[in-house]
């Protein structure tokens, strides 16, 4: 963008679009970066929501000279989607599927449709858009064609542009080209006259024509070439002309798609994964030919750098011990789809025949069933953020990992690549498309010094060089943008370099679509986003980062790859999959810390406002520690902040009011039910919403005077209680974690846990414990949840160590117990709050553990013929749901489900704030509350978490039950 732009005047002639115009400092920043090594603060951001807002922006920014660089996901590996003058993410709004023709398998569509969700609108009709990438939970169609993206099957599907059937584009002057097959008749009309549309289609032709001889020497003979422009598919005069697929590719350098037309094709009826592990990889990839000859759907590869950071993540590890014994050094993932599945068992039989014939020592491990497939794909689809996931300043890097070379060759070029990169003192992983000869190399550097960016320099270049002798493509499927456009010339030669700028310069002559961009690129080190220039803020923290290396170093563990911006499954992240805003995903708020931390939001640092308004609609679900592949804790991240916003600004009232719940319940059970009446009148509701931002449409929750622990004290409750809180078993004993909101608002639920461990043969004791802090750790209050984790780890260690289990009814109370009081303490207080973490567990998966091994008896009659599960974010992010499904599923002649409905969006006290109420409903109307309200005759919602039960009750007045109460009803005398 020239800097003589005026941003003012650009902003005002933008305003009044439909969609959003953003130029605030935190949007742009947001926005200045994608999942590449790169950064590019834009003059501005726009969200458009028609065809005709982005006919305005072309307009405007034409006029002012500023540049249009075209957004999707923002997942780009290359830095297609940055870039200085306006960003545009059609993402949020512009993202419809506007016509579905089944019969003749195509669909018309807007290009900020997400591909999951393209695909699960196709899936009634049994079709899907072929191109299968691994992101595809967040990356656009748009960005796809964009990129001419392919994915793990291509050896069947080919490329996007292998299924794009016409485009309506944007030009720079403001009109809309049809790009579709045409005849030669066709394309003479179309190419005469003086308009843009004219010339761009005389120069394609010419240009197609006068380099046909070194388009044939210049252009790799591989599947998977994606770089420089699209001119192989006009050399042939027999083939249609369609405009189309020059655009496909082009990475938003030539005009922007407005509406694509795209091929469909069947699901197959049958699939079968065998997963062959190898002692070497250089033995898996020599395997790959042999494989080819069985024709399968595809071969995916991971060698054992990525196979290894799976043990980083619980989810994943768990994941990949389903199907990987011991340590293997690569695997190969190899799909066959046909008609049955008994063939495709026939075909693998046939494989491990023929490369055990061919003396390769192979361990193979068959996945027929769908969930087996699943294990196995999900894997390999976080194998990305995995290769990211390494803590410190060193990371695996997406800089030469789009080479692909013919399969025949891979093996060998995979082993030159290792070893130029060995040579330069580092290591790389390596995994993806062996099918296609397209493996993803990431080498690990540290790019905060001058040697690393140097060291980035040369591995770039040499390999560069080493595609070329290996007759590859150095784009592969995730395009040129800033990475791979400095070696265009070289790769395509001199001649095919000056005719792709002839291109640009005939459908862009002022420079407005994404410049720099596969031609004119500016050096491939300028614009890195760290650089060896780059320092952080040092920061005091309460929370112990040492295992990071540091708070900054746990921030930029986000790498942008926007996991966190899927929308059809899990729970990560519950605000964006309502608002499909960036600024409310993981990676915008991970951003937004990164750069006040970098000091490139001004100078307030974490206590920046705009950084805190980025980060208050985030959740705390904890989700992104568990299903983000790098794990990313952006829950105790704005934790950390709020503590350091508070130490600047103070901390609110309400702040202080929600963080002492606990306190707050005390009185309110004491002087129950009288303090119900006054907490639920319509004056001081109206009170709370003015001065602490408490919503008068919630209905508070109500106390019970008489707590649980005062009911189990009591003989009222029958005569297995003894003592002050002591109940009788016959087995071991347990002790039970009295959190706040069973004690003073939900005691049947405790006492329903209670009956259900005596009568399975344990005693039971209340522990003397404290508040876990969450609601404090929530609301930044750490000082004071450091001091909580300190009394109760001085209170309930000794029952601990001596190897009592500590049985939590609360999911969120376990995870501070868990997981964030051993996080606030150091030394021997550390040491002994690890022993109680270690011995903490939630009611559910303890219960069925007891049961399953024989040391738990309990007799079940038969009641709700379907029982739905709802976990609570903080179940599922410990990885605790499984087993309380596990549980329920005891029940005679109960079908168990999990609508997998993500986060409740009640959240603690989230949900209470005036500010959340409309995002809190949005979350739970996403999937959960409509589930309660098709509750039929016969079905029982359970949900452990006390926000869940409270939302699901506000929303639809289902009444919830906690797994304790539901077991507890059905036991027999």
């Amino acid at each position: 963008m020239s800097s003589s732009v005026d941003v003012r005047a650009l902003q005002r002639d933008l305003q009044g679009l439909d969609g959003e115009v953003r130029f605030d400092a935190v949007s742009r920043a947001l926005y200045s970066t994608d999942a590449s090594v790169y950064q590019i603060q834009p003059a501005g951001v726009v969200i458009p929501k028609s065809r005709e807002d982005l006919r305005r922006v072309v307009v405007a920014c034409r006029k002012h000279g500023c540049s249009i660089t075209m957004r999707g996901g923002g997942t780009s590996q290359a830095g297609q989607a940055i870039g200085a003058g306006v960003v545009v993410d059609t993402s949020k709004y512009f993202n419809r599927v506007l016509e579905v023709n089944a019969r003749e398998r195509w669909a018309r569509i807007e290009p900020g449709i997400v591909l999951d969700d393209l695909n699960a609108a196709m899936a009634p009709h049994k079709l899907r858009f072929a191109p299968d990438i691994s992101s595809a939970s967040r990356a656009t169609v748009g960005g796809m064609l964009a990129n001419n993206s392919a994915g793990a099957r291509s050896v069947v599907y080919g490329k996007t542009i292998d299924h794009v059937i016409d485009l309506h584009v944007l030009l720079a002057d403001g009109s809309i080209a049809w790009c579709r097959p045409v005849n030669r008749a066709e394309l003479d009309a179309l190419s005469s006259g003086d308009t843009l549309q004219a010339a761009c289609y005389r120069e394609v032709h010419r240009l197609a024509t006068d380099h046909a001889g070194e388009i044939a020497r210049r252009y790799p003979n591989v599947v998977r070439r994606v770089g420089g422009y699209n001119l192989d598919e006009f050399v042939d005069p027999n083939r249609p002309f369609n405009l189309a697929k020059l655009i496909v590719g082009s990475e938003g350098t030539l005009g922007i798609v407005v509406e694509a037309r795209v091929g469909l094709v069947p699901l197959p009826a049958a699939k079968a994964v065998v997963a062959i592990q190898f002692d070497d990889l250089l033995e898996a990839l020599g395997a790959t030919p042999a494989i080819l000859a069985h024709v399968p759907s595809a071969v995916e590869a991971m060698d054992a750098f990525i196979l290894n950071h799976t043990k980083m993540n619980a989810d994943l590890h768990r994941l990949r011990q389903t199907f990987v014994t011991g340590e293997p050094a690569a695997l190969l993932c190899v799909e066959f789809a046909g008609d049955d599945a008994a063939t495709l068992v026939m075909r693998i039989d046939a494989l491990e025949t023929d490369l055990r014939g061919q003396g390769m020592s192979v361990r193979c491990h068959r996945a027929i069933e769908p969930a087996a497939q699943q294990a196995i794909w999900h894997v390999r689809e976080a194998a990305l953020g995995l290769s990211m996931s390494m803590k410190g300043d060193a990371k695996a890097l997406s800089f030469v990992e789009d080479a692909a070379v013919p399969p025949e060759r891979l093996r060998d070029y995979i082993r030159d690549l290792l070893a130029l990169v060995a040579r330069h003192g580092t290591v790389a992983g390596v995994y993806a498309h062996a099918s296609v000869g397209c493996l993803h190399v990431r080498p690990v550097i540290d790019l905060k010094t001058d040697a690393g960016v140097s060291t980035f320099e040369s591995i770039a270049s040499e390999t560069a060089d080493l595609v070329l002798m290996y007759g590859g493509a150095l784009s592969g499927e995730h395009g040129d943008g800033l990475v791979r456009s400095p070696f265009m010339e070289r790769m395509f030669g001199s001649e095919m370099y000056g005719a792709f700028r002839q291109i640009k310069r005939t459908f862009d002559p002022g420079g407005l679509f994404n410049p720099g961009k596969i031609v004119d690129a500016p050096p491939i080190a300028t614009n890195l986003r760290y650089g060896g220039g780059y320092r952080t803020e040092s920061v005091p923290t309460t929370f112990d980062y040492e295992p990071n290396g540091g708070f900054a170093a746990a921030v930029e563990m986000c790498s942008g790859l926007g996991a966190c911006r899927k929308g059809n499954a899990g729970t990560m992240c519950p605000s964006f999959m309502a608002t499909r805003d960036e600024a409310h995903s993981t990676r915008g708020r991970a951003n937004a810390l990164r750069l006040a931390l970098a000091g490139q939001l001004g100078q307030a640092g974490l206590a920046d406002e705009g950084v805190r308004e980025v980060l208050d609609l985030c959740l705390e679900c904890r989700a992104c520690k568990s299903e983000c592949p790098v794990g990313v804790d952006v829950a105790r991240m704005k934790s950390e902040f709020l503590s350091a916003y508070h130490r600047s600004h103070g901390t609110p009232l309400q702040a202080r009011a929600l963080g002492h719940v606990d306190r707050l319940a005390v009185w309110g059970s004491r002087f129950a039910p009288v303090s119900n009446a006054i907490a639920r009148s319509a004056p001081v509701r109206a009170l709370n919403e003015r001065l602490l931002g408490l919503d008068r449409r919630r209905t508070p929750p109500a106390f019970e005077r008489r707590t649980l622990r005062s009911l189990a004290s009591s003989a009222a409750v029958g005569p297995r209680v003894q003592g002050s809180n002591q109940v009788q078993g016959s087995r071991e004993s347990v002790f039970i974690f009295v959190d706040t909101f069973t004690n003073h608002f939900h005691p049947r639920v405790g006492l329903a846990a209670i009956d259900v461990m005596q009568r399975a043969g344990f005693g039971v004791t209340l522990a003397p414990n404290v508040c876990c802090g969450r609601p404090l750790i929530s609301q930044g209050l750490l000082d004071e949840a450091r001091e909580r984790a300190r009394e109760n780890t001085r209170r309930l260690h000794a029952r601990a160590e001596a190897g009592d289990a500590l049985i939590f009814l609360e999911p969120s109370c376990l995870s501070a117990i868990r997981e964030d009081a051993p996080d606030l303490l150091s030394g021997e207080e550390r040491r002994r709050a690890q022993i109680i973490a270690a011995s903490a567990r939630l009611f559910e998966p303890w219960l069925e553990e007891e049961w399953r091994a024989g040391r738990a008896s309990l007799a079940l009659r038969a009641g709700p013929t379907s029982v739905v599960v709802h976990g609570h974010c903080h179940q599922k992010a410990m990885g605790d749901l499984a087993k309380a499904k596990a549980l329920l599923t005891r029940i005679p002649g109960a079908v168990v489900s999990d609508p997998d409905a993500g986060c409740c969006g009640m959240a603690g006290s989230f949900g209470y704030v005036k500010s959340h109420f409309e995002v809190s409903q949005a979350i739970g109307e996403r999937r959960l509350l409509p589930v309660a309200r098709a509750l039929g005759p016969g079905a029982v919602l359970v949900a452990s978490g006390t926000s869940c039960r409270q939302q699901i009750a506000d929303f639809t007045g289902v009444r919830a039950l906690h797994a304790a109460e539901l077991v507890q009803n059905l036991l027999t005398l």
